[in-house]
């Protein structure tokens, strides 16, 4: 019985594969042929469909191994560039982070961050629904 392998897991092994090519020279061939045997292992396990997720890992999995955080700002209207280097200043006392953002209009105010896994939700809609439940 063949164990299945976690997207997670492939996206691991892919990213030591990598490593361990770019330190070797020709790095370009190494990798491709590396690469080319990762998909192979991918066909034979029957897996080749989870190449997208497999993907995403790969890059979460990299930024993390480099120390950069991914960071959300959601807000009504576009955050300002000094917003931006305010949260990045604020986030692993200046570490690495890659700021994302993104614009909604029915946020009305305020905004809401994901940094990680963690949700900070300063919205003027959460706090209108926290009133909604005490007025209730």
């Amino acid at each position: 019985m063949i164990k299945k392998i976690a997207p997670l897991q492939y996206a691991i092994f892919l990213y030591e594969l990598t490593l361990k090519a770019v330190g070797n020279l020709p790095a370009g061939r190494q990798v491709k042929k590396k690469v080319n045997d990762f998909f192979e292992v991918l066909v034979k396990n029957n897996d080749s469909g989870k190449i997208s997720e497999i993907i995403r890992e790969f890059e979460a999995y990299e930024k993390k191994q480099r120390g950069v955080e991914d960071v959300e700002i959601i807000s009504a209207r576009p955050a300002g560039l000094a917003l931006k280097r305010q949260v990045s200043g604020l986030l692993k006392d200046g570490g690495k982070s890659e700021i994302k953002e993104t614009v909604d209009p029915d946020m009305i105010g305020g905004l809401t961050m994901i940094i990680g896994d963690t949700m900070i939700d300063g919205s003027l809609r959460r706090k209108l629904r926290e009133l909604k439940k005490v007025l209730s």
